[in-house]
């Protein structure tokens, strides 16, 4: 067995970069962000209990807030509960499922229900699990129930398929599980701490006989995470402590996370005293709430999630090269942080957040280039200032997300930004941009919630639904042979600077040669706490509600 410790782990040097590109210098943050690439490699010891997930509230806003009840105001849907359908992630950020791995706000991977993980060879990875674990319902978390949650997600889940070949296997080796692949998998460790519906972990038994009703799962107790599931609905849901969590019971009496889609009515919430936190204000919610003592905009320590810009390369002006590159000079990447950010935003110069390691800098603005560009390709300025070209005016139809403010807010900067250079953005605030997006003929471009990373931090799994042809989420129509076969290398690739020379180069094609997508700006969490919560600290992976918060 050959096993690296990420202490032990020295990169080697990386390649030369294209002309017009630069290598961001690795911060802090940035090496240990290193950690779900680097997987050739164990995982032991405990999980922390003090920085968790980043989602501690000081023990004097506890005693502040009187009644020990946490109530959120969030604006999207809880969809289900079962994990091989769709939209279980909040599972994860509500403190109800736990997975086998976590990946910590300071970008650690570290054990969660998991003691260790550690690959053997190419192809098997050994669990070992932490002891006195169990289910809300009292049954032990042991290698036959972790086996079994593993098989079911590996068989049945599309997220966990991204992940997994579903000819992997999890079998049991006394008190061990053991994770077979049917090839070199160097997605296993991100997968294992994967905040999507892939491999959360719970009581196979359980979610069985609730046969895929939502309904039935509540009261069942098949998570094992410190908050347990009394009452649902997608627009609200009511948990209870797990007194005999594993890491003690936990401190808040209950929580409660409604949906309130206006966002006027979640901040309204908090200052009414209804609520106690607001998720995804905008970012002028900022300036609003200014002055106001008994309200507070917290934000996360990293800016994780990109806002991306995709181009529909189905059909419209974006099936030209030049004019998507155009699109993308036009853009005033810093502008947008700097005008409606108010402190919301970190600049975009990469595809990536630029304390990670294979972020390269190759978002430029360019107006002139811009203008440039559609000179040369017969794109006329009309004298409105909007260019025409046979009689079709430059017009992008841009989506954006109505559940998430910021996107219109990235789309207004943006709107000013591409005039300039004779686009006409009409902006569309879609309740549902995925749906819109699915036909070609109704848009140009969008903006959403939708990051180069996911939501614990790993750039593979966004890159192969996105950019790989045929993937899920890839509503662009991006079939490129070369980003192809470097998704196919990265599943595979378990060292890390081979890793990181891989994604240096697919940013090459999706940014610079081809103009396929650019990130927007990226986003610090951001949450609208009341007086008892000022000493919330948010996390940037997600992890709201830990077994911590509120002690």
């Amino acid at each position: 067995m050959r096993v690296f410790t990420r202490r032990g782990h020295t990169a080697a040097r990386l390649p030369d970069h294209a002309p017009g590109t630069t290598r961001r210098r690795r911060s802090k943050a940035a090496v240990t962000m290193a950690g779900l690439l680097a997987v050739a490699m164990v995982f032991t010891g405990c999980a922390s209990s003090e920085t968790e997930g980043g989602a501690a509230a000081s023990a004097k806003s506890l005693r502040e807030s009187g009644d020990g009840e946490l109530t959120i105001y969030n604006s999207y849907k809880i969809a289900g509960l079962d994990p091989i359908g769709t939209g279980t992630n909040w599972l994860f950020d509500w403190g109800i499922a736990e997975n086998l791995l976590q990946i910590t706000d300071e970008g650690e991977v570290e054990p969660w229900l998991a003691e260790s993980v550690t690959r053997d060879g190419d192809t098997r990875w050994i669990v070992t699990l932490r002891d006195g674990v169990t289910f809300q319902n009292g049954k032990p978390v042991d290698a036959a129930a972790v086996a079994a949650a593993l098989t079911r997600q590996i068989a049945k889940s599309t997220a966990a398929q991204v992940y997994l070949d579903p000819a992997t296997t999890a079998t049991v080796d006394g008190d061990k599980v053991v994770l077979t692949t049917p090839k070199p998998n160097a997605m296993v460790p991100a997968a294992l701490a994967a905040r999507d519906n892939s491999l959360q972990i719970y009581d196979v038994a359980a979610m069985e006989a609730a046969g895929g009703d939502s309904a039935k799962i509540v009261g069942a107790g098949a998570y094992s995470g410190p908050y347990a599931i009394t009452a649902w609905t997608p627009d609200n849901l009511v948990l209870a402590p797990y007194a005999n969590h594993w890491e003690g019971t936990p401190p808040l009496k209950g929580v409660t996370v409604r949906v309130v889609p206006d966002e006027q009515a979640r901040l309204a919430g908090v200052r009414s005293g209804e609520a106690d936190m607001a998720f995804y204000p905008s970012t002028s919610a900022k300036l609003e709430l200014q002055g106001d003592k008994d309200v507070h905009v917290l934000s996360s320590e990293l800016a994780l999630q990109s806002l991306l810009v995709e181009m529909n390369l189905k059909a419209g002006i974006f099936t030209d090269t030049a004019v998507r590159k155009a699109f993308t000079a036009a853009i005033d990447y810093e502008g947008i942080a700097a005008d409606v950010g108010n402190g919301q935003f970190a600049a975009a110069k990469s595809l990536y957040p630029d304390s990670l390691s294979f972020a390269v800098d190759n978002q430029v603005h360019d107006l002139d280039e811009a203008k440039r560009l559609l000179d040369a390709a017969g794109w006329v300025p009309g004298g409105d200032g909007i260019r025409a070209k046979d009689g079709r005016k430059l017009v992008v139809r841009f989506v954006t997300q109505a559940q998430g403010p910021e996107t219109n807010d990235v789309a207004i900067a943006m709107k000013d930004q591409v005039a300039r250079a004779g686009f006409d953005l009409r902006i569309d605030n879609a309740e549902d941009s995925a749906a819109v997006k699915k036909d070609p003929a109704a848009w140009e471009s969008s903006v959403a919630l939708s990051g180069s990373l996911s939501g614990t931090a790993d750039p593979i799994q966004p890159y192969l639904v996105r950019w790989t042809t045929g993937g899920s989420a890839n509503a662009q129509g991006v079939a490129n042979p070369e980003i192809d076969a470097i998704g196919e290398e990265l599943r595979g690739e378990f060292d890390t600077a081979r890793r990181d020379a891989l994604l240096e180069r697919a940013q090459a094609i999706l940014v610079r040669d081809e103009a396929y997508v650019v990130a927007g700006t990226f986003k610090y969490f951001t949450v609208v706490a009341g007086p008892e919560w000022a000493d919330y600290q948010v996390s940037s992976v997600r992890r709201h509600i830990t077994s911590q918060t509120g002690k």
